[in-house]
């Protein structure tokens, strides 16, 4: 890999669509350096790849540092950085080291309050009530289990940081047993205890008491926007999910109207968890080229922590898709990224 360059990469899978085996795999890889350019270029050639295809391909997001298991696979879970590749009339951003993320995880699967939000990369961000994971690369991530975390807490966490761990093992550190400055150094080194606040001037920041709000919090409600049509446009907020009755014990779920998503359109969904794109079968070119890209600008607007993304098209939906909707209709097939 080039950590200057946007790539754009097909494969080819053997699945079964009806009677049908073969079926693509399309992704546009986006590099720590590349420009924002050269990443609108690739998200429009990956629509025209995709018509090269027949339309069967589905799409996703890739970030350096940030790939996908099932993207891994198909370099022998062995992905190598590379300096080079060919240079062009791109504009570029010179190498820069990785900059750390720090995510949250709170809530409870039973008041469907369990979330995902990034936070500053600052200790007094932790505390003692939920579940943190710091990433600084492929190779170094670590969960942070505050002891008074809850379970949901504890097991979507794991999950979150074997998402982003490609290299290596996660280091879990237990607050209070494992987590002290001595044998935690590396992973304190990114949460200093004195940060500066005015020239030579620094103040002292600490974990904080956990807020006992798991039950309490916000829930994230998934929301629909339209996608633009026209070059410039900006993504339109149109449906907000409602909980509604679900399986036979009636429980309650956050759902949106199948009847929302329209054939000539596309649609943007961010169910907390993760970015889907739907494509409608007469959605326009234009709005397919602006998925990408719109969809990349969504994370930065909104304030969102990079999700897993993935694109499906109208009868071709996921599972993970379509139980976001009553009135769901047949899944179809896609690979969901995480």
């Amino acid at each position: 890999m080039f950590p200057k360059k946007t790539l754009i990469m097909s494969f080819l899978n053997c699945r079964r669509v009806n009677t049908v085996y073969m079926f693509a795999y399309c992704a546009v890889y986006q590099c720590v350096d590349s420009s924002q350019d050269e990443y609108g270029t690739a998200a429009y050639k990956m629509v025209e790849l995709d018509d090269k295809l027949g339309g069967t391909a589905v799409q996703h997001r890739e970030v350096q540092g940030k790939e996908s298991t099932l993207f891994q696979k198909y370099f022998g879970n062995h992905l190598t950085y590379l300096e080079g590749g060919v240079e062009s009339g791109f504009h570029h951003v010179e190498c820069s080291a990785a900059e750390p993320h720090l995510y949250k995880i709170k809530g409870t699967r039973k008041s469907d309050t369990l979330r995902l939000t990034q936070e500053p990369v600052r200790r007094n961000s932790l505390n003692t009530g939920d579940v943190f994971v710091l990433t600084a690369g492929e190779e170094a991530v670590w969960i942070w289990v505050g002891k008074e975390s809850n379970q949901d807490e504890q097991a979507k966490g794991v999950e979150v940081a074997q998402a982003f761990c490609k290299k290596g093992n996660v280091i879990v550190l237990n607050q209070g047993v494992n987590d002290n400055e001595k044998e935690a150094t590396e992973f304190w080194a990114f949460l200093p205890g004195k940060v500066a606040v005015l020239g030579p001037i620094k103040k002292s920041v600490r974990v904080q008491a956990a807020d006992e709000k798991d039950n309490k919090s916000r829930a994230f409600v998934p929301v629909l926007f339209q996608i633009p049509e026209q070059t410039g446009g900006k993504l339109r907020k149109v449906a907000t999910a409602k909980k509604q009755p679900v399986g036979p014990t009636r429980d309650m779920q956050y759902l949106l109207p199948r009847s929302t998503l329209q054939s000539k359109h596309g649609y943007l969904l961010d169910t907390g968890f993760h970015i889907f794109v739907w494509l409608g079968s007469q959605a326009p070119t234009i709005c397919k080229a602006n998925a990408m890209p719109q969809a990349h600008m969504y994370f930065s607007s909104f304030r969102r922590p990079l999700l897993p993304l993935t694109v499906v098209k109208e009868r071709q939906e996921t599972d993970l898709f379509q139980e976001r909707f009553h009135e769901a209709g047949s899944a179809g097939c896609a690979c969901v990224l995480m």
